[in-house]
């Protein structure tokens, strides 16, 4: 059986969604050690430092990466589920952004073909 686009389209979402996790997940042990560091007494100038010493600034922008990927995984799929809905089960845009709780002008970005949206960049509305 081929694969059905919209288990594709879970699938990434769900995996960029656990990758944005777990970075989020290392950034917080990070600062729960600065924490306690803070609390035992240890002097700010040392507890930055050693933040930035163990990548602090990296594992920032990396979850900050994961999450934006996982916000693109979900602007995708809802483009997918958007044009499926109108080419596949027949529905207007209007009946399309009443089911998705979104205006029709957003349903209308999301269904513009795939290249149209990447150089828009991901819609902020939905």
């Amino acid at each position: 059986m081929p694969e059905d686009w919209f288990v594709e389209a879970v699938e990434q979402v769900t995996e960029a969604g656990r990758q944005a996790c777990e970075a989020v997940r290392v950034a917080i042990r990070e600062l729960e050690g600065s924490r306690e560091a803070r609390m035992a007494g240890k002097p700010l100038d040392e507890i930055v430092h050693d933040l930035i010493a163990g990548g602090g600034r990296q594992k920032r922008l990396g979850s900050a990466e994961a999450f934006r990927q996982y916000e693109q995984a979900v602007a995708s799929m809802r483009a997918g589920v958007v044009r499926a809905l109108v080419d596949e089960d027949g529905l207007s845009l209007t009946e399309v952004s009443r089911r998705l709780g979104v205006s029709r002008q957003a349903a209308a970005r999301l269904y513009q073909p795939a290249a149209e949206q990447s150089a828009g960049g991901p819609d902020q509305e939905i």
